[in-house]
C-alpha cells in the first residue's frame, strides 16, 4: 500500500485545492467509480472541518487500485453503529451523502474506526474497492523521501522480508535495495534462515554499506515463522490482548550473533504486526484492547500507522491476517 498524494485539511479553502488535485488524477484507470470516489472526499473532507480540528486526506494505491484514506486527531465519535444508521446526523448543511450512503456502496468497502479514550482518540477512515483482499499488507512512509527511505519489504512465495537500512540516505536506500536483490536471489528455508543472515552481514560490512535490522517470514496456510534481528518489534493480536515481542539486538553488517525466532498460528481473530523503530511502541501498546480482528489488513496498517507513526523517522507497518 502506497501513498500517493497527502493532504492537510483545516478550511474550506483546501478541500477545493484537494478536489482539484484528485481530478487531475482521473485520467488514470485506478478508479472504480470516480463520481463516487469525489463525493465521498467531499462528505468525509467536509466532516474534518465541521466536527475537528481538521485531518488528512491521502490518495493511497495497492493492486493497481486508488483507495481514499481519511484521519484525525479529533474527540472521536461516540458511536459508530448509530453514526452509519440512514437518516443520522450531528451537523446542519450537509451534503445529504453521509456516513450511511458511503458504507453501501456496491464497488467499494468503508471501514471506519473511532476511539475517545483520554489519550488515544480520534477517527480513520479507509475506502477500498472490494475486490482488493490482500491478507499482508505493508504501509510505509519515509522521514526525507521515497528515494532515501531505508525501510524495505518484499514478498517472494510463501516468504516475506521487512526491515530497516540505518539512516535517511541514498546509502540507506541502495543498502535496501542490495538486501532484496539477495532475498529474491536466494534459496529460502527459516530451518537454515541464519545462512542467509550470514551472507548479507558479510557483504554489508564487506562492501561498508549501512547496518541493517530486518525478519524474514515463512507463511504456511495459518503458521507463520519470522526470523530476525535487530530493533524491530513483533506483535501478536488476540481478540483482547497485544502481545508485545522484542528481537535479539544486533545490526546486521555491524555486530550480529544469531537469528531470533518465533512461531505462531494465525488463528481466527489472530494476527500479526511487525514494526520498524519509526512505529512508536508506547502508542501500539493503545491498541491492547481494540477489536480489530473483522478490519481488512489494509485498515489495520493504515490505522495502526495514523495512531502510532514517528514524525522523525522511517515509519513502517505490516500486518498479516490468516
Amino acid at each position: 500500500m502506497k501513498i500517493i498524494e497527502e493532504f492537510s485539511i483545516k478550511q474550506r479553502a483546501d478541500i477545493i485545492y484537494v478536489k482539484r488535485t484528485l481530478q487531475s488524477h482521473f485520467c488514470e484507470e485506478k478508479f472504480k467509480d470516480k463520481s463516487f470516489f469525489l463525493l465521498a472526499f467531499m462528505e468525509l473532507a467536509t466532516n474534518l472541518i465541521k466536527h475537528t480540528q481538521g485531518g488528512k486526506v491521502l490518495l493511497l494505491e495497492s493492486g493497481g487500485y486508488y483507495m481514499l484514506g481519511v484521519a484525525d486527531y479529533g474527540d472521536g465519535i461516540k458511536s459508530v453503529a448509530h453514526s452509519l444508521q440512514r437518516g443520522y446526523t450531528t451537523a446542519e448543511n450537509s451534503l445529504g451523502l453521509g456516513l450511511y450512503q458511503l458504507s453501501i456502496n456496491g464497488l467499494y468497502d468503508f471501514e471506519i474506526f473511532s476511539t475517545q479514550k483520554k489519550n488515544f482518540h480520534g477517527t480513520v477512515i479507509l475506502l477500498k474497492p472490494k475486490e482488493l483482499q490482500e491478507s499482508i499488507i505493508c504501509f510505509s512512509k519515509p522521514y526525507i523521501d521515497e528515494d532515501n527511505n531505508g525501510d524495505f519489504y518484499a514478498k517472494k512465495g510463501k516468504f516475506l522480508l521487512f526491515g530497516d537500512a540505518a539512516g535517511h540516505n541514498k546509502k540507506s536506500h541502495k543498502t535496501a535495495k542490495l538486501i532484496e536483490k539477495k532475498f529474491y536471489s536466494s534459496q529460502l528455508s527459516c530451518i537454515m534462515v541464519d545462512r542467509f543472515f550470514e551472507q548479507i552481514h558479510q557483504e554489508l560490512h564487506e562492501k561498508k554499506m549501512r547496518g541493517a535490522v530486518f525478519v524474514v517470514a515463512e507463511i504456511i496456510k495459518n503458521h507463520i515463522s519470522l526470523c530476525g534481528v535487530g530493533d524491530l518489534n513483533v506483535w501478536i493480536k488476540t481478540q483482547n490482548h497485544l502481545v508485545f515481542k522484542t528481537l535479539k539486538s544486533g545490526i546486521i553488517g555491524e555486530v550480529f550473533s544469531s537469528v531470533e525466532k518465533f512461531h505462531y498460528e494465525l488463528k481466527d481473530g489472530v494476527f500479526c504486526i511487525v514494526t520498524t523503530d519509526g512505529m512508536q511502541t508506547q502508542k501500539m501498546e493503545y491498541f491492547k484492547s481494540e477489536m480489530m480482528g473483522n478490519y481488512s489488513a489494509y485498515f489495520m496498517a493504515f490505522v495502526m500507522w495514523h495512531f502510532a507513526t514517528s514524525q522523525f523517522d522511517d515509519s513502517s507497518i505490516v500486518v498479516i491476517k490468516n
